[in-house]
């Protein structure tokens, strides 16, 4: 558990000790991933890919009925407010049903608390962790040992075509691997228990980037995965200065961001190699995946989800998820309103690989980079906002290079010590930046796109170039 003594003690243990720190969490990690149910919940996403879109929606139906009766059982929250309606588990039949429930905000989750827990899962049975907070609400949400088992045997049925666990991989995450005082290399640490390489994203800069390219070239990686914008980074500059990538990875898999046409461009010209885009979120209730035929499908065999139509524009309709999970008994989310919009074909478009519809594109995921005064682009501040307490929104925006607005929507509990304990993860994980906390009294003192989109990062400066 990551604290201000634990993380005092990393920051200044030497770098072969962080290297075990790190392998240390990932073992703990590995673990808890690939359990006794792992393997079968692999063999079934990879036989249920083939499904027809009849033997889908004959699943979700199934699955639909099975999770609203356990809830309604097990769960305060949906037996109070079902029995508040008048309904049973009777009369939810399948998905068609679904909208006889009531929308689930993530204010309504903050509000039901321990109620949205089961009553016969022992708490010390549910692995807890918090939300990147990438729609402005950060949460604390609960999972059973066998639903993070599902997760992995599903991304490694359908996320990781022909490669093995135990490959070197590469990942661009908003982890705190190296303090934002470091000045010097190396800017990654490695996870000796998955074969994997930690890039920090806080550290890139015109002249560490040679670094990394460097050490990714030594670990001639099998696959990248992380945020695209800070890979494409490092493909443009290979781009821009001819290099020639002569140990392409097999992959690169694009996760908790927006995939932009420019960054696919950059990373698969500059990488020599192929892009996958994901979408997933951490409460684990709604999964779309790009396959080989390079459309990114709802897979409906993880999870249910509704379209709420919020606008269209030339390319076709822009909607809200609304998401239901599949088996996690401890903290079901029903009807769940993520806060991630999608763009949709007019038109259902058919593909022969795959019967889960198609979706166009994730809109609204990826904000814009905050910048430091030595230079350095801060992409992604969601493990900034996992850190802040007692805060129910967190935007950080930029108008001046080193300066930074921080709005924050306080929930009732917030104190004079959770303001602290904000400017401190800020300062620890960014640095050589300024920062100005502002107090908002409700969400819309938020900065949103055109579509309403709310972006954790606002970037106002004149230079921010492609971003």
């Amino acid at each position: 558990m990551e604290n201000r003594t634990t993380r005092f003690v990393y920051d200044r243990s030497p770098v072969f000790l962080q290297h075990l720190y790190a392998s240390a969490f990932g073992l703990q990690k590995r673990l808890t991933r690939y359990g006794h149910t792992f393997r079968r919940h692999r063999a079934f996403f990879e036989d249920s890919a083939r499904w027809s879109m009849g033997d889908l929606q004959g699943f979700q139906d199934e699955k639909v009925r099975h999770t609203v009766s356990t809830a309604y059982q097990t769960v305060p929250y949906y037996r109070r407010t079902m029995g508040a309606l008048g309904l049973h588990p009777r009369d939810i039949s399948g998905v068609k049903d679904l909208t006889k429930l009531p929308l689930l905000s993530k204010a309504n989750v903050r509000a039901a608390g321990a109620e949205l827990l089961s009553e016969v899962i022992p708490r010390r049975e549910m692995l807890r962790s918090t939300t990147s907070g990438s729609t402005g609400f950060p949460m604390t949400v609960y999972r059973t040992r066998e639903t993070e088992e599902r997760e992995y045997g599903f991304l490694w049925a359908r996320r990781r075509p022909g490669l093995h666990r135990g490959e070197s991989y590469g990942s661009f995450t908003g982890l705190q691997l190296v303090s934002s005082a470091t000045l010097r290399p190396p800017f990654w640490r490695h996870n000796f228990a998955a074969n994997q390489t930690c890039y920090s994203i806080f550290h890139l800069t015109p002249d560490t980037i040679p670094l990394y390219l460097a050490e990714m070239a030594r670990r001639r990686h099998t696959y990248l995965q992380g945020y695209p914008s800070v890979v494409a980074i490092l493909a443009k500059y290979i781009l821009d200065r001819g290099l020639d990538w002569i140990h392409p990875p097999r992959f690169v898999f694009s996760e908790a961001e927006e995939l932009l046409d420019v960054h696919r461009r950059w990373i698969e010209e500059g990488f020599k190699t192929r892009v996958y885009n994901t979408y997933s979120v951490d409460e684990k209730c709604g999964a779309m995946t790009e396959y080989e035929c390079g459309h990114l499908h709802y897979d409906m065999d993880y999870g249910v989800i509704e379209y709420l139509p919020r606008g269209r524009d030339e390319r076709g309709t822009t909607a809200e998820l609304v998401c239901t999970a599949f088996d996690n008994p401890a903290f079901p989310l029903i009807r769940y309103r993520i806060g991630d919009l999608v763009l949709l074909p007019d038109a259902p478009i058919s593909c022969p690989a795959h019967a889960g519809p198609i979706v166009l594109a994730v809109s609204g995921r990826t904000g814009h980079a905050l910048v430091t005064r030595d230079g350095r682009q801060i992409q992604n501040i969601s493990v900034i906002v996992k850190r802040c307490r007692n805060v129910e929104m967190v935007q950080a925006i930029q108008e001046t290079r080193g300066i930074v607005e921080v709005r924050v929507l306080r929930s009732p509990g917030y104190t004079r010590e959770d303001e602290e304990n904000l400017l401190f993860q800020f300062q620890q994980k960014i640095g050589d930046v300024d920062f100005k906390v502002v107090y908002v009294s409700n969400p819309d003192e938020m900065e949103r796109t055109d579509r309403g989109k709310f972006l954790s990062i606002v970037s106002k400066l004149r230079d921010r170039g492609a971003k």
